[in-house]
């Protein structure tokens, strides 16, 4: 494993193990985690032949962490800002892999689910997308979980700014596989369903996995899930 600190994104690498590289797997982690938390899966998948990339995030690790995270407040300000600059850092990313975007897997837990989504909408022709815990349905998502905390309702440049990153305002084209908790109270399933209703009619390979009594975290049947889908496309 390496980590690259230079004047572009600060990365951890983990080199594919098989002498015959796979592809490279993009792996972010969740609102207020860290790079260092995902070594154990990272190494699962380097082990499985894969390149594995784990970029680290605005307000998390050396890029000015916050000092809460869990604070209701905290989450409101912050959350979307680091989603949308992850995404526009996406451009960023795989100009400094030097690897041709369509040998790319963009793979998110949670809030990294979102930006794997988000990325996977912007770089077209990506390999694949890997959204476990999270949502490709931005707009939605928001507004399904301010009427839940009985938040105020967007406004006219909240809702457009959201629009503008949704992938549901772009095209669906990349093979994409949906993990997600049945009991999941941080990010209710609803909203991926939400995705999946909105694209199934245009989406040739998409994959929606749903996994009874799991919550907002990951279980070893979505692990075992996760390597068989990849074992299957690449």
């Amino acid at each position: 494993m390496d980590t690259v600190n230079d004047s572009v994104l600060s990365i951890r690498t983990y080199p594919a193990e098989h002498q015959k590289h796979r592809k490279t797997i993009c792996l972010y982690h969740g609102w207020g985690s860290s790079v260092s938390k995902y070594d154990e899966f990272a190494r699962m998948l380097s082990g499985k032949g894969f390149t594995v990339i784990v970029p680290e995030l605005i307000l998390h690790d050396s890029r000015n962490a916050l000092s809460a995270y869990f604070d209701q407040g905290i989450v409101e300000q912050h959350f979307w800002e680091v989603v949308f600059q992850s995404i526009e850092e996406s451009s960023t990313l795989a100009k400094q892999l030097n690897v041709p975007r369509g040998d790319i897997i963009w793979l998110g837990v949670s809030m990294g689910g979102f930006i794997a989504s988000g990325a996977a909408a912007k770089q077209q022709g990506s390999a694949g997308l890997i959204n476990i815990n999270g949502s490709g349905s931005f707009l939605f998502s928001e507004q399904l979980l301010r009427s839940r905390d009985k938040r105020t309702t967007l406004s006219t440049s909240e809702e457009q700014r959201l629009r503008k990153y949704d992938p549901l305002s772009q095209e669906q084209v990349t093979p994409t596989l949906l993990l997600h908790g049945e009991d999941d109270e941080v990010i209710p399933i609803a909203t991926q369903q939400h995705f999946v209703q909105q694209t199934v009619s245009t989406t040739n390979d998409l994959t929606f996995l749903k996994y009874p009594f799991i919550n907002h975290t990951i279980s070893d049947d979505m692990i075992a899930d996760v390597l068989n889908w990849l074992d299957e496309h690449f």
